[in-house]
């Protein structure tokens, strides 16, 4: 079920700052983590094909709650994780490779961190990432179930996806991310740049994602863990030497929780 056409990703914006994603395909429609059912069954009214399947990334509310409203009306499967208790036809774990109508090949990576059983789906044949709450533009999700261990796993499998990956996240959290990732590394330029440009997109009320890799990359603290800089930040905020990596993420991660 190879899938040549690269399907058409758009946001839906639902409830204050969440981003519900529709996926167009040729064989059909797909929406992921859909939080509110009447924004995803009013756009589908404009569209010629039906939905065909859903894509849950993780078990919160606000990523769920539209399901059973959206089955009833056009009766498909759903797929997430083992941690979504009510509502999924298939379930999924890290490492399978599915074949999905109009997705082509898409593998299933373990972004646990965000909460246990976070799943993020990689459209491997189109390099687009499709990763819930596990990362935001210039930051990544709170950890309200996983550790700072987890946290840094799963920015080292993001960070080993191609830089040129398309990287959907479901919140639309970029301006204030920018801010504290600029109080982390204030003289880094293609922060700087960045922080120019999503104002722009802001200020006419357009959404800040997609990111990239590339570009999560050299603005990303959560994904710069690594770099001199992150790391001598992180040191000071703390007010002992760190280690890069976990040390340095767990102190990230708790310094941009009270930002």
């Amino acid at each position: 079920m190879s899938s040549p056409q690269t399907p058409i990703i758009t946001p839906l914006p639902c409830f204050i700052d969440n981003y519900m994603w529709h996926i167009a395909t040729p064989e059909g429609d797909w929406v992921v983590d859909p939080g509110d059912a009447n924004v995803v069954l009013a756009h589908q009214r404009t569209r010629e094909k039906p939905l065909i399947g859903i894509l849950i990334t993780h078990h919160h509310l606000d990523h769920t709650a539209g399901i059973a409203a959206l089955v009833e009306a056009f009766a498909m499967p759903v797929y997430g994780p083992n941690e979504v208790r009510e509502g999924i036809s298939h379930y999924v774990t890290s490492s399978q490779r599915w074949q999905l109508a109009g997705l082509g090949n898409v593998d299933i990576i373990d972004v646990a961190a965000h909460t246990r059983g976070h799943i993020a789906f990689y459209l491997a044949d189109h390099g687009q990432l499709l990763c819930g709450d596990s990362l935001f533009s210039a930051g990544c999700g709170r950890l309200f179930e996983g550790t700072p261990a987890d946290l840094a796993r799963v920015m080292a499998t993001i960070s080993t996806l191609p830089s040129t990956t398309m990287i959907y996240p479901t919140h639309e959290y970029t301006a204030a991310n920018i801010r504290f990732a600029q109080a982390v590394e204030p003289n880094n330029a293609a922060l700087a740049d960045y922080a120019e440009q999503v104002a722009q997109w802001r200020a006419a009320d357009r959404p800040s994602l997609p990111t990239t890799l590339a570009r999560e990359l050299a603005i990303n603290p959560f994904l710069r863990s690594h770099e001199a800089s992150v790391v001598e930040a992180a040191s000071a905020h703390a007010q002992r030497s760190l280690q890069s990596g976990e040390q340095t993420l767990a102190t990230l991660r708790a310094w941009k929780d009270n930002f």
